[in-house]
């Protein structure tokens, strides 16, 4: 073989070697991508179980203090849901934002005074809004069916 043609086999087999060393650095990432992915799709789906427990709360025995934990099991699931789509790149976080300020903002105008019946009633649509939100971003993130 020629001199040049040794030249063009080194350098192809250098590019090759190259695209393979691309390849694999850039794959190393992906299992925590996957991780970070997969927490929020758990975090996402313990939101709607802490809504639909929230809104399914049984009125007739339930007290202020009953509901009140209830609202603070939301309150930990959602501060939850926004620390693991932090770790999920470009997470659609637009709609669950907005139902989460719609949200709060229900409880906070449940006057003190309220029964419980009223208060679950007062918060009911926009929690159901926010479940649904939560669904929709599970949806957009390619989580697996949630079970809430």
């Amino acid at each position: 073989m020629s001199r040049t043609w040794w030249i063009v086999l080194i350098l192809v087999a250098a590019g090759v070697g190259l695209a393979i060393l691309v390849g694999v650095l850039g794959t190393r990432n992906e299992p925590s991508k996957s991780e970070a992915a997969s927490s929020l799709c758990s975090s996402l789906g313990d939101l709607e179980s802490s809504v639909k427990t929230l809104t399914s709360i049984d009125t007739s025995t339930a007290t202020k203090s009953d509901f009140q934990s209830d609202v603070t099991g939301v309150q930990d699931a959602w501060d939850k849901v926004k620390s693991d789509a932090q770790d999920v790149k470009n997470a659609p976080m637009g709609s669950l934002d907005t139902a989460w300020d719609n949200f709060e903002s229900a409880v906070k105008n449940v006057p003190s005074s309220s029964s419980v019946s009223d208060a679950v009633s007062s918060v009911t649509s926009s929690a159901q809004a926010l479940a649904s939100a939560a669904q929709s971003t599970a949806s957009s993130v390619n989580c697996s069916p949630t079970s809430g």
